[in-house]
C-alpha cells in the first residue's frame, strides 16, 4: 500500500500545535500500517521552512519526505482582488504550479492508494490528484476553518477588520462546505467539530489526535506559563485578554508571581516588552521542559476551533491547567481540572491554585488519567486500522 500525506507547513521543527498533531499522526498511521510505503509532501514557507536536520531519524527509515519551497506573503493587490472575485484569498495562496508539478512526479513514480490531506489549505489539489490517480481521498481535520474567523470577527471592535474577518470567514466556508461534501472520508481530531461534519458528509468519525503520558515534576510556586505560536491569532487575541483583563489583579494579590510566555513570535508581542512580572522567552526547544518549569499553565483562548494542542500536552505532562470555555471545549474533562467562563473566574481559579500546592498535583495526576484513558497511542493506531480498512 502507498499511503500520500499532504500538509500546508512542514511537521518538523515541531514549532506549534499543528506541527504536533501531524508528527502524531504520521506515527500513529505508521504503527496501524507498518507494511505501507508512506509519502510525505509539506509545502515550506517564509513562516514554516524545511529542514532535513530536524525529521526524527526513526521516521526517516519509514517514511520519505519531501518539499515544495512557495511563498505565501500577503500581497495586499491580490487579497483585494480575491475580495471583489468573492473568492478565498488563504486558499489561493495555496495553490502554486511548483506543488502541483510535484505532486504530478509523486504520483507518477508510485500508484498511490490513499492521500490524506493535513487540514483544509493542502485540499487545494483534490481535483488534481483525482485526475492522477484513483486514490482514496481522506480529510484530517485539525478544526472548522472558517469558524476559526468567524469567532475572530465576533470579538473585534475594529468595523473595517471585522469586516475583512467575516469576508475570510464566509469564503472559507464556501470551500470548505464544498470539499467536505467531495471528500471520501473525514477524520476529526475534534468531538465539537463533528457536527458541522456530519452535517455534509456521513463518513465521518472522530479520531483523535495521540499523547505519551511523561513523567511529572515538583510543582513551582509563584510561576505561570501559557506557550502557543502567535502568527495564530486566537493565541495573540487570548494572551492579550488575560494580560490586560485578569493578570493585573493576580499579581496585585500575588506578587512575587511571574507570567511566562513563550513560542514562536511571542517575542515579537510589542503590547507585553518590557511588562513587571511578564517574561517573553520567544520559541523555546523543549516545550515539555518549558512546561514543567513554569508550574501552572493557563490557556486563555476566546476563539478557535478544534482541540487544543498545548492543553493536551500540558495534561500529558502533569502540569495543572487553568482552561477558559473555549480551550475545554470538546474536551469532557474531569470536574476536578478548572474551567473558567469570564475573567473573575479565570483570577479565582489561579490565585486559588497559587496558594494550594496540593490540589495543583491532584489537578496535574488527573490530567494525565484523562490523556492516557482517552488519547493513548495504541488505541488511536488501532482506530485507523478500523476505519480504514472498513
Amino acid at each position: 500500500m502507498n499511503i500520500l500525506i499532504l500538509s500546508h507547513k512542514p511537521p518538523y521543527p515541531i514549532v506549534d500545535g499543528g506541527c504536533h498533531a501531524m508528527d502524531r499522526f504520521l506515527r500513529d498511521a505508521l504503527r496501524a500500517f507498518p507494511e505501507a510505503n508512506f509519502n510525505y509532501l509539506s509545502t515550506a514557507t517564509e513562516k514554516h521552512d524545511f529542514d532535513e536536520n530536524k525529521i526524527p531519524e526513526e521516521l526517516k527509515k519509514r517514511a520519505t519526505f519531501y518539499h515544495v519551497k512557495i511563498s505565501t506573503k500577503l500581497n495586499p493587490i491580490s487579497a483585494l482582488v480575491q475580495v471583489f472575485k468573492n473568492r478565498s484569498y488563504h486558499m489561493s495562496r495555496f495553490k502554486q504550479s511548483a506543488i502541483l508539478n510535484k505532486l504530478q512526479s509523486i504520483t507518477g513514480e508510485k500508484k498511490i492508494d490513499l492521500v490524506f490531506f493535513e487540514s483544509l489549505f493542502c485540499s487545494a489539489y483534490s481535483k488534481e490528484i483525482k485526475l492522477q490517480t484513483s486514490a482514496s481521498q481522506i480529510l484530517r481535520a485539525h478544526n472548522v476553518e472558517h469558524l476559526i474567523w468567524s469567532k475572530l470577527a465576533t470579538n473585534t471592535k475594529n468595523p473595517l477588520k471585522k469586516w475583512y474577518l467575516n469576508h475570510v470567514s464566509k469564503t472559507l466556508k464556501t470551500f470548505e462546505t464544498r470539499f467536505v461534501k467531495e471528500v471520501d472520508f473525514i477524520f476529526s481530531i475534534a468531538q465539537a467539530d463533528q457536527e458541522f461534519f456530519k452535517s455534509l458528509n456521513h463518513n465521518t468519525s472522530y479520531l483523535p489526535v495521540s499523547m505519551e503520558v511523561t513523567s511529572a515534576r515538583e510543582i513551582i510556586s509563584d510561576s505561570i506559563c501559557f506557550l502557543g505560536a502567535y502568527n495564530w491569532m486566537p493565541n495573540k487575541e487570548g494572551i492579550l485578554w488575560f494580560t490586560n483583563e485578569v493578570w493585573p489583579e493576580i499579581v496585585l494579590n500575588n506578587p512575587a508571581t511571574t507570567l511566562n510566555i513563550a513560542g514562536s513570535f511571542s517575542e515579537e508581542i510589542s503590547e507585553l516588552k518590557n511588562k513587571d512580572s511578564i517574561k517573553l522567552h520567544g520559541f523555546v526547544p523543549s516545550s515539555e521542559a518549558f512546561m514543567k518549569a513554569h508550574g501552572l499553565f493557563v490557556a486563555p483562548i476566546l476563539s478557535g476551533s478544534g482541540v487544543k494542542m498545548k492543553v493536551l500536552e500540558a495534561m500529558s505532562h502533569g502540569v495543572p491547567c487553568v482552561l477558559s470555555t473555549h480551550a475545554a471545549e470538546g474536551l469532557n474533562l474531569p470536574e476536578i481540572i478548572p474551567v473558567c467562563a469570564n475573567k473573575e473566574t479565570f483570577i479565582e481559579q489561579v490565585s486559588l491554585l497559587l496558594r494550594n500546592q496540593d490540589l495543583c498535583k491532584q489537578i496535574g495526576k488527573a490530567g494525565q488519567e484523562f490523556i492516557l484513558k482517552n488519547y493513548n497511542s495504541v488505541a488511536v493506531s488501532e482506530k485507523i486500522t478500523k476505519l480504514l480498512r472498513k
